[in-house]
This record gives structure tokens, sequence and C-alpha cells, in this order.
């Protein structure tokens, strides 16, 4: 009897267990259930967040038309106030990249005149360590020298030039920058007559010859009103 009382103490024990281990799982999965509001906060900031994309791009697309119209714009302002000069192609590659706003034609008359200025000092650099050379022969030396003293004026006759032209006196400026094309002949003159010496810048004297040509037919179409 005892040992029948055991037995069923045992079965009971057991299902209990048994019974209470069954409902306690469903407990644990009701604790992680997420707050059924989560998904639509995500969706509502990624839908804002993807109007403001948007709106950023089409702001964007709309604004490219008009700066490219205005560049077209001063593009073609620049080819057609380089037509007739010396070298056209020249002139507008030396003009257009100091234009961001309206064009100007005495500031692309200016702009001319300093890239002149700019390869003459380049050219008088060249000259000095040509003389300074040891290996310069003395026919060389003679021709550099002659160069030297030409570019030195023409390096001052281009700064009272620019003083003119800034007083808009382009009349003047003319009359006075026409001499630079005039020693820049006398320079390439010298090696003429140099036996066996060959001119260490032609290229740069020839880009001189041009970029001033440019500039006094700049000032020609301004005199006459063809460039303003």
């Amino acid at each position: 009897m005892g040992f029948k009382l055991n037995k069923t103490l045992i079965l009971i024990v057991t299902l209990s267990s048994i019974f209470l281990s069954t409902n306690a799982v469903p407990s644990t999965f009701v604790l992680h259930i997420p707050p059924t509001s989560a998904p639509t906060t995500t969706t509502s900031t990624s839908t804002s967040t993807s109007n403001s994309n948007m709106n950023n791009l089409l702001g964007n697309l709309m604004s490219v038309p008009a700066k490219v119209e205005h560049s077209d714009t001063l593009s073609s302002e620049v080819s057609n106030f380089c037509t007739g000069t010396e070298n056209p192609t020249l002139c507008a590659q030396t003009i257009a990249p100091y234009f961001h706003g309206s064009f100007d034609p005495v500031k692309a008359l200016e702009t001319e005149i300093h890239a002149t200025m700019k390869k003459a000092n380049e050219i008088a650099g060249v000259i000095s360590e040509h003389l300074s050379n040891p290996s310069t022969s003395k026919t060389g030396i003679d021709a550099l020298d002659t160069c030297k003293t030409l570019y030195g004026g023409m390096l001052d006759t281009m700064k009272e030039a620019m003083e003119l032209v800034a007083e808009q006196n382009v009349v003047d400026a003319y009359f006075k920058f026409s001499s630079v094309i005039g020693d820049q002949d006398a320079c390439e003159e010298a090696f003429q007559e140099s036996r066996g010496v060959d001119m260490p810048f032609a290229q740069d004297s020839l880009d001189l010859y041009q970029l001033g040509g440019n500039c006094l037919a700049i000032m020609d179409g301004i005199v006459n009103n063809n460039k303003l």
C-alpha cells in the first residue's frame, strides 16, 4: 500500500512539473513581441528623407540650364571680341579664364596686356640665363645684349600703356604700345644678323608677337567703337 502511494505521489509531482513547464514557454515569447507602433515611425522618417532628397535634386537640376546659358553667352562674347585679332584663338584662351561675370572690353584689353607683359618677362629671364652661361659664344652674347636692352624698354612701354588704359586713354595707349612690336622685331633681326647663332626663345618671341598684335587690334577696335 505504501509503495503504491509513493508511486502515485511521484506521478502527480512529475505531471505537475510538466504542466508548469509547458505553461511557462508561451510567457517567454509574449515578452519579446515588439511594439506595434515601431514600423509606422520608421516608414514615416524614410518617406520624409526621400522627399527631401528629391526636392534637392530637382532644385539642382533646375539651376543647371541658367549656368550653362551664361557660360555659352560669355564664350560667344569672347569669341566675337577676339575676331579680327592677330591670333583669335590665343586671344580667347588668354581672356576667357578671367571672366566670370559680365563681359567688359576694357578689362579684356588689360588682361591681354598683362599676358603680353608676362611673356616678355619670361623672355627676359631666358636672355639673362644665356648671358650668364659661359658656353654662350661672343656672337650670341652680342645679340642677347641687344635683346636685353630692347626687352627692358618693352616692359617699361607696356606698363605705361597699361596706365593709359586704366585712365580710359586708349588712343595714346595704342601709339605707345605699337613700339612693342618694333622692339620684338629688332631683337629677332639681331639674331638673324649673327651668323651661326640660333635664337634660344624663337617660339616665345612668336607668342609675344601674336599677343602684342592682339592688344593692338583690340585697342584699334575700341577706339573705332567696334569692340564696345
